[in-house]
């Protein structure tokens, strides 16, 4: 006997090894055939994109015109911006969010119709100086690509061993955009699977995204400069009162986070209740944002609310301003953002988020005088821009891997995580959500009338003991029963366990209310089988009623394998991927 217990334990484990191995088999050959691919794909492609915007565009504006003319290049941007979004309808000009919502929902995906007239209406806001940034077209450029190529895979019978859900390949072509336009692919990968969701991971996303993240800023590199995004001169050590500090810089990156996000809202909403066509709300957006620079080289000698800031914010990094210049540059950063994506500009928040989070943090160099000068602008940068994303983790990898210094992780995280506390789940994606929803969040979106039996067997409160155990116990095989009135009235619960209070010789002349349970649990129909089931599990019956609240009705009954079916099909609609 033991060695048959024996040997069938060997073959379960067998076969539940094969099984781990046809399954990461499976995983292997669809990200270094499929995700890998891509990643050199969009990596080219953001090289290109990049190309266009800041070499052919902006480098060529910064050459020919004066400061004072590139403070007027905004106006232009805008208008073009509204021309192309108009005479092409395209419907939304969000660009990030818009990866996060095909992911929530495969159904509707991304508009592929309107790609191209996006696409250039976000060169045209960028490419000519409006307050905006590139990660968030990579990512949608990222993301649009590799779902266009899962899709067409998908349709292909013979390519059946490459199919795959396209939310996890986008999300790993959304990472590769990212990595190759940050010359960092750790924080590309991390980026593009915590985008989704506030307090949680796209974790089914996670190999896909690192490998095309890494193949994506390969590509990418061989084509564009590889130069980090905020080169550093020291080497930073860990130091106590450093981090001490960290704390109210997070705490106000927080603040400011709240301040920059209600701003943004409320330009949104003034500018959509207006009824003035597209081009001049995008016209009116220039015109401020415009303004805006050229006060700027009135109070600082240059236009430093102009694109996405990069290069301000490492002249904030090497201590070019003062406490005053700091915080004038981060309150009219803020505002001329707030502005270009407020009236309609297309393009990304990250850049322009994170030179508002510099001249921040620059503001804590100058007061307080860390043991490396810079690095509270570094701090100041994971800070505000992990309150605005939700970010725990990406905005403090991203700071170590655009300085190549892993020390600033810890300082790092400490400023983001109390800024992400402190900003208490807002955010600059509309279509975030708060986390994942497992079985039991599904359980808790489906009525229970959905699974209640509606053809009852019910006893009356008149019929005696003798009768219920006969004509129904017996007949329907039923442990218990509900009791209903003649208008169909539930009045409580009758079990067969409760006959044993009564002697057999009184079952003739004893009703049914006299051992029916009037204290008996119930719910109504649009009560969730979540509920269903935790009142199963709290009441003492093995029936649970469904009555209707208006009348007190006896409408169904539900019982433990109904609540065992639902469940069921709600980890299948989770493993296929039909809700998230």
């Amino acid at each position: 006997m033991i060695s048959k217990v024996r040997s069938l334990q060997r073959i379960q484990l067998s076969t539940s090894l094969a099984k781990n191995l046809s399954e990461h088999f499976r995983i292997a050959r669809h990200v270094f055939l499929v995700a890998a691919p891509i990643g050199v794909v969009v990596g080219a492609a953001i090289a290109a994109y990049d190309f266009v915007v800041n070499t052919l565009l902006w480098e060529h504006f910064s050459r020919w015109l004066t400061p004072w003319q590139l403070c007027l290049m905004p106006i232009a941007g805008m208008i073009l911006t509204g021309v192309i979004l108009t005479i092409f309808k395209v419907p939304s000009s969000s660009m990030a969010d818009e990866v996060v919502l095909a992911y929530h929902r495969p159904e509707t995906g991304i508009a592929f119709e309107s790609a191209l007239p996006k696409l250039a209406a976000s060169v045209t806001t960028m490419g000519f100086g409006a307050s905006a940034g590139m990660e968030g077209a990579s990512k949608w450029l990222g993301g649009t690509i590799s779902l266009l190529i899962q899709r067409q895979i998908n349709r292909v019978a013979f390519l059946k061993p490459l199919h795959g859900r396209g939310e996890t390949t986008m999300l790993a072509g959304a990472a590769a955009g990212i990595g190759a336009i940050f010359r960092a692919p750790l924080t590309g990968a991390i980026m593009g699977i915590e985008s989704p969701y506030k307090q949680d991971l796209a974790h089914e996303s996670l190999i896909h995204a690192l490998v095309a993240a890494a193949t994506s800023y390969a590509t990418f590199v061989v084509f564009r400069p590889s130069t980090p995004y905020f080169p550093i001169r020291f080497v930073y050590h860990l130091n106590l009162r450093d981090l001490l500090i960290c704390v109210p810089l997070g705490l106000a990156g927080g603040l400011a986070s709240h301040l920059f996000l209600g701003c943004l809202r409320r330009i949104k909403q003034t500018w959509g209740r207006s009824t003035a066509p597209r081009v001049l709300k995008l016209l009116s957006g220039g015109v401020i944002v415009s303004g805006i620079a050229l006060a700027m080289i009135w109070l600082t000698g240059a236009p430093v609310t102009l694109q996405a800031g990069l290069p301000v914010a490492n002249n904030l990094l090497n201590g070019k301003y003062l406490l005053t210049g700091c915080l004038i540059i981060f309150a009219a950063k803020l505002l001329a953002t707030a502005f270009t994506f407020g009236t309609g500009g297309v393009g990304g928040l990250f850049v322009p988020s994170a030179t508002i989070g510099a001249a921040l943090g620059a503001s804590f160099d100058a007061a307080f005088h860390p043991s490396q000068p810079g690095l509270f602008t570094l701090i100041g940068i994971a800070a505000f821009t992990g309150a605005s994303y939700n970010s725990l983790l990406f905005a403090a990898v991203f700071v170590a891997e655009a300085t190549g210094s892993p020390a600033l992780v810890v300082p790092s995280l400490i400023a983001s995580s109390t800024a992400f506390l402190l900003a208490s789940g807002i955010s600059n994606s509309e279509s975030q959500r708060p986390r994942r929803t497992s079985d039991d969040g599904l359980m808790g979106t489906i009525p229970s009338r959905n699974w209640m039996a509606t053809k009852l067997v019910t006893t009356s409160p008149e019929q005696t003991l003798a009768e219920f155990m006969d004509r129904h116990l017996v007949e329907h095989s039923l442990q218990e029963l509900p009791v209903v009135d003649g208008s169909g009235i539930f009045l409580g619960m009758a079990a067969l366990k409760s006959l044993s209070a009564v002697p057999r010789e009184q079952w003739d002349a004893t009703p049914v209310d006299a051992v029916m349970d009037r204290s008996a649990r119930s719910i109504s129909g649009s009560h969730s089988m979540a509920v269903a089931e935790r009142e199963l599990a709290l009441g003492h019956h093995d029936y649970l009623p469904v009555v209707d609240p208006a009348t007190g009705r006896l409408v169904g009954m539900l019982s433990s394998s109904d609540v065992m079916r639902a469940r069921q099909q709600a980890m299948e609609v989770l493993a296929t991927g039909g809700a998230k």
